[in-house]
């Protein structure tokens, strides 16, 4: 996040506004299967559904944990976010 003298400064600099940008329609419309989309796409995607959920600090917390935790096993970075998501989400059901 930035700070709100810093984002002036560059809103200024550059003579436009800074903001998040988020995909609208169809983000994958030629991947019927999930499971068969590559995995940087997986990301963007998750990335985008905790910000719309306003978890975004927690999960990031969670999966720089899991990534120390697992940083010599071959675990794909999607399933890293998926499995930070549902421990977060448990948290906060319970």
């Amino acid at each position: 996040m930035l700070n709100q003298k810093h984002y002036h400064n560059i809103s200024n600099e550059f003579k436009t506004d800074i903001g998040v940008a988020e995909w609208e329609g169809n983000f994958y419309p030629y991947y019927s299967n999930i499971r068969k989309m590559p995995d940087e796409y997986k990301v963007i995607a998750l990335t985008n559904f905790i910000i719309r959920e306003g978890i975004y600090q927690q999960v990031i917390k969670e999966v720089l944990r899991l990534e120390k935790k697992y940083k010599n096993k071959r675990i794909k970075k999607s399933t890293i976010y998926e499995k930070a998501i549902n421990t977060i989400k448990e948290y906060q059901l319970v």
